[in-house]
């Protein structure tokens, strides 16, 4: 009997370069119309910030063939029924996405290298006696002078350097001094694209005139990274059949289950939405619809900053609001005391709506997708509440109590979690408060229920309201108080009002947290019977 031909793998997983990508099997989403645009502009110098596994170094990788002349590689794409001219120019290309950046002095022997590989390829002789700046001011010209080019400069990951830079002041003026030659020497220039993680450092590093144009918020370029629901069905169709299959749903309600785990990123406010590729390929690869953000690790600097506030994580169970225009212009020195630019930049928040009055825009930003929900809130749990001791913090463990309605064992649980929590400040009882109740939220949002962080009701608004198929848990916590006056207040309030039809039986929780102990002292129960619906 003759067997069905197998299914080749096309996804691009792990591969950065353009060429290989053309030369092999895999699926090539067509950007190529993008990168005429860019490349023919009036506008010459670009930057572009993308969350990380977006998609960026391939692009960067692409630009690089295209000004290498390479048509063949372009055969069939959209851009090869625009392009007349495929010229060869002089290329510079600084990947910064690997390398021990922790090490004093790394980012300028990586600038000095990268220098040196272009005079080799240009044939030209460097004075080696020039500061960093000089020294590419003078290649640029050289090779303009030999050749009657312009070079295309395409620097991947600019970013990187600095988030794990030692000595960020000195590597800073390496990179101002380095990258005021893009405006001293624009008519040696024929193209330069810089991209990154975030804009960290940016306003300060290219300073004044030299800033390049920046279409990380840009509507014509919201799409030029990441995958639209159009070109999922355009280049994915039979992938998509057969996971389908394989899940034994329907063609669109995969379609629907892809976009809730791994869409919803959106650049700008009128721009498509697309998915995270490196999600996308992995979900259609392996047939599985599960976690794969957090697996390629979270930003140095997210955690950075987020150990230097006093950051309430429970703002995000609900969207938040940011103007448009201080998201597209903060400067280095917000990060001190402000997370939401950098998690927007770094992907964790993305623009869900906005709101638009004369020539004001509000963002309404929150998780683009349940995937960057979870990764991100794994993360601050792995970062901040991990113990090697036992710790009683077991997501099974908790996870079954809750599934089992077995409210005393997963109180003890908190009670032993708490005991081997840092806080970060043992005298500020407000911060002291705040991080009890950010234990709470991760912890009931880690799990996966349909947690929700200070619900409204008529009369109030309770601490956390937990649902699972059979259970509907209400807790209202109270520090320095009794466990009596919380569980008072969820009846006085009568939070149980909403649910006494809804066929689950109800716990009521009233739990008091003592700052001085740093603990849950004592916590009292009341059920409600199982109701009809």
């Amino acid at each position: 009997m003759e067997q069905e031909e197998p299914t080749l793998d096309r996804f691009p997983l792990g591969i950065q370069s353009f060429e290989k990508l053309r030369k092999c099997n895999a699926a090539y989403i067509d950007k190529t119309d993008y990168i005429f645009r860019l490349v023919h502009s009036s506008t010459t110098s670009y930057f572009l910030a993308r969350p990380r596994r977006f998609g960026k170094s391939l692009l960067c990788n692409t630009l690089r063939a295209y000004f290498e002349g390479k048509k063949e590689l372009f055969e069939g794409l959209k851009i090869s029924q625009w392009e007349q001219e495929w010229t060869t120019y002089p290329i510079l290309y600084l990947d910064f996405v690997s390398g021990d950046y922790t090490k004093k002095g790394t980012l300028e022997n990586t600038l000095i290298d990268a220098l040196a590989t272009f005079e080799k390829a240009n044939g030209i002789i460097a004075d080696e006696n020039k500061s960093i700046a000089k020294r590419f001011e003078a290649d640029l010209k050289a090779v303009y002078e030999k050749t009657g080019k312009g070079t295309a400069i395409i620097v991947d990951e600019y970013d990187n350097p600095l988030i794990h830079s030692t000595d960020l002041e000195a590597d800073k003026a390496t990179y101002r001094g380095f990258f005021t030659v893009l405006k001293s020497s624009d008519r040696y220039i024929r193209f330069a694209f810089l991209t990154g993680v975030t804009k960290l450092a940016k306003t300060s590093v290219f300073t004044g005139d030299n800033q390049p144009e920046d279409i990380s918020i840009d509507r014509s370029n919201a799409a030029i990274c990441g995958v639209t629901k159009s070109e999922l069905t355009q280049y994915f169709t039979p992938e998509i059949e057969q996971m389908a299959q394989s899940e034994g749903i329907t063609f669109e309600q995969c379609i629907d289950a892809l976009k809730q785990w791994y869409d919803g990123y959106r650049f700008h406010e009128l721009g498509e939405s697309v998915l995270n590729p490196v999600s996308l390929f992995n979900a259609l690869k392996k047939k599985d619809f599960k976690n794969y953000w957090y697996g390629t690790g979270t930003p140095t600097i997210l955690m950075q900053r987020i150990r230097k506030t006093s950051f309430d994580y429970r703002i995000l169970d609900n969207d938040v609001k940011y103007l448009k225009n201080s998201l597209e212009n903060y400067k280095d020195t917000d990060f001190k005391t402000e997370l939401i630019p950098l998690l927007y930049y770094s992907g964790y928040l993305t623009i869900k709506s906005f709101e638009k009055e004369d020539l004001v825009v509000e963002y309404t930003l929150g998780f683009p997708n349940n995937e960057v929900k979870i990764s991100f809130l794994t993360n601050l749990i792995d970062e901040f509440y991990h113990s090697d001791t036992q710790s009683g913090f077991e997501y099974l463990d908790f996870a079954r109590d809750f599934r089992k309605g077995n409210i005393e064992s997963a109180m003890k649980r908190f009670k032993a979690l708490f005991c081997t929590l840092p806080y970060a400040n043992d005298k500020n009882v407000t911060l002291i408060e705040r991080d009890f109740q950010n234990v709470i939220f991760l912890v009931f949002s880690i799990l996966g229920f349909n947690a929700i962080s200070e619900p409204h009701f008529s009369q109030g608004r309770a601490d956390v309201v937990l649902i699972n198929k059979n259970f509907v848990y209400i807790f209202e916590f109270k520090v320095d108080q009794d466990a009596q006056t919380a569980l008072n207040q969820i009846n006085l309030k009568n939070y149980t009002g909403r649910y006494d039809m809804s066929g689950r039986k109800i716990f009521k929780i009233g739990a008091n947290f003592s700052s001085s102990e740093k603990n849950l002292t004592e916590w009292m129960v009341e059920e409600v019977g199982n109701h009809a619906k």
